[in-house]
């Protein structure tokens, strides 16, 4: 797929540097603020249709973002509630319609599709909303139109690096050759009837790290680890029924695949002790992530630098 072109603009003084941005050949506008834009975007009168909008705040103890998925029918009345009625958040970004062709269906649809994937990345997020949305039936020719603006939300959201909504389809392509799989070997004293360290497995996929199915889990932590940002994600993973008791003392076995943006996040979920992830994951050939990504990157630059004019 080729290139895209973001345009990101930065308003004037009086908006205190509220930004827009748009992606070539979309109909889609995305306004990007903080808690102190609410009241200066009550005069945009583009704010004033229909649009989905997403709260965000980082949590600095787990790195990970706490998000509240919306929709309303005029943006500017509803930023203004969430920011009485919501202390929490710090940045919101809201998406509407250059020509107005967004509907209430629309943006309901666009809001519960937002809710499933974010309720799917439980490792990247914490939701904020206190029930699923209602959705709504639209004709299928509206919702491929609709999956079609979606996936530029996305591009526009991970592109500009505001929110990593990863892809969780079984179907998602593995960027590694048909068999390969990075392994994690857990602590000298975890292995099988072989002798062998028992190890968590990992697969890159376009938009992160999956952590498969089957791996094995370390269950003693370190002390040390009650500090680090992945502990509260480690725990948060223990109750959501992923991990099951092995045959093997002091693990578990994953019974889910889990996706993570981050290979140290993935590496100190399964050895349940901080883990610099692109050194120590690494193939059967004894090439570390860190010297793959490297390596895949300096491969994939050169193709796409072939077909720029």
């Amino acid at each position: 797929m080729g290139g895209k072109t973001i345009k990101l603009y930065i308003m004037g003084d009086e908006y205190n540097n509220l930004k827009t941005a748009e992606l070539s050949n979309w109909s889609g506008k995305a306004y990007i603020g903080e808690r102190k834009h609410s009241k200066l975007i009550q005069g945009i009168d583009e704010l004033s249709t229909p649009g989905i909008y997403f709260l965000l705040t980082q949590d600095e103890d787990t790195n990970q973002k706490h998000i509240y998925i919306g929709e309303a029918d005029d943006i500017t009345a509803r930023i203004a509630n969430h920011y009485s009625a919501k202390a929490w958040w710090e940045t919101f970004i809201a998406f509407i319609s250059k020509d107005s062709n967004l509907t209430k269906a629309h943006v309901r649809y666009l809001e519960k599709r937002f809710y499933k994937i974010a309720k799917e990345n439980g490792t990247a997020f914490n939701l904020e909303n206190t029930s699923e949305p209602p959705g709504s039936k639209l004709p299928k020719s509206d919702v491929d139109d609709l999956e079609d603006f979606l996936q530029s939300m996305i591009y526009v959201l991970q592109n500009l690096s505001l929110i990593d909504f990863v892809r969780t389809s079984d179907s998602e392509p593995n960027l590694l050759k048909d068999g390969d799989e990075f392994y994690l070997p857990l602590t000298n004293n975890r292995k099988d009837e072989k002798g062998e360290v028992l190890k968590a497995f990992l697969k890159i996929t376009k938009n992160g790290y999956r952590l498969l199915k089957g791996s094995f889990i370390e269950k003693d932590e370190r002390s040390s680890f009650k500090k680090h940002n992945y502990y509260s994600l480690r725990k948060k993973i223990e109750t959501q029924n992923m991990l099951k008791d092995s045959k093997y003392n002091g693990c578990y076995i994953l019974v889910k695949d889990i996706d993570f943006t981050s290979s140290s996040a993935a590496a100190s979920v399964a050895k349940n002790r901080a883990t610099n992830g692109p050194k120590e994951w690494k193939l059967e050939s004894g090439l570390t992530l860190d010297d793959w990504e490297m390596n895949h990157a300096a491969n994939v630059i050169p193709n796409i630098l072939d077909g720029v004019v």
